[in-house]
């Protein structure tokens, strides 16, 4: 600020780096207390270490939507490979779940699909069972039939209790909803004959197994 001569106004002086300007009245800027000419006011033009950049809204969902695209792609990948690795283990698996699988006794052989599967972490009895079901079973069917045969305790049809359900030994991920048909997985080469799978107890709304690496012999 300075005074001139006594019939001349107060100025005041512009604090931006090599601006000579001045204005009748004080423009502080809310930022950082000093004080500008109209042309350096804002914040953006004195380079004002409170300045924000404006959010683009467009820009910033465009950023989020990359970000979730990049994971599911690499999630996708990791499916396609785990997917593939079952495809190989099964196939070389086959031949001993033909030799010591459980089932029923009276399913034909074209429609036998054989399964090894990892029981339920706090089960007391045997870790593991080798089975065979029927292709045409919905997967709710088959978890009572292989909770059958290993003697799990099966409390899918009581309200609030945690459920049986089968996950993927690749990933983790759950073979489906309890009325999606085994058949329909096979076909879809989600499924293998001689796959092995993991039976736990867990939430109804659980469809990914965290803990899937604990249960592999």
């Amino acid at each position: 600020m300075e005074k001139g001569a006594s019939s001349e106004p107060l100025r005041y002086h512009c604090d931006h780096l090599n601006c000579s300007n001045t204005e009748l009245a004080p423009v502080i800027c809310p930022g950082c207390s000093k004080n500008f000419c109209l042309q350096h006011r804002h914040k953006v033009d004195h380079d004002c270490l409170a300045y924000e950049a404006p959010v683009n809204p467009m820009a910033e969902a465009a950023a989020k939507i990359e970000k979730i695209t990049e994971r599911l792609n690499s999630a996708d990948i990791k499916k396609g490979q785990g997917r593939k690795s079952d495809k190989l283990a099964a196939k070389v698996q086959l031949m001993k779940l033909k030799q010591k699988s459980s089932g029923q006794a009276d399913l034909p052989q074209e429609e036998r699909l054989y399964f090894l599967v990892f029981l339920p972490k706090t089960f007391a009895g045997q870790s593991q069972a080798s089975v065979f079901l029927s292709q045409h079973w919905s997967i709710g069917k088959a978890v009572d039939v292989i909770a059958s045969i290993a003697k799990v305790p099966n409390h899918n049809n009581i309200t609030g209790a945690d459920k049986l359900v089968l996950f993927r030994t690749s990933d983790g991920s759950s073979l489906g909803a309890m009325d999606v048909k085994l058949k329909s997985l096979f076909d879809d080469q989600q499924l293998f004959n001689g796959q092995s799978l993991i039976m736990e107890y867990v939430p109804q709304s659980v469809v990914q197994l965290e803990s899937f690496k604990n249960y592999k012999s």
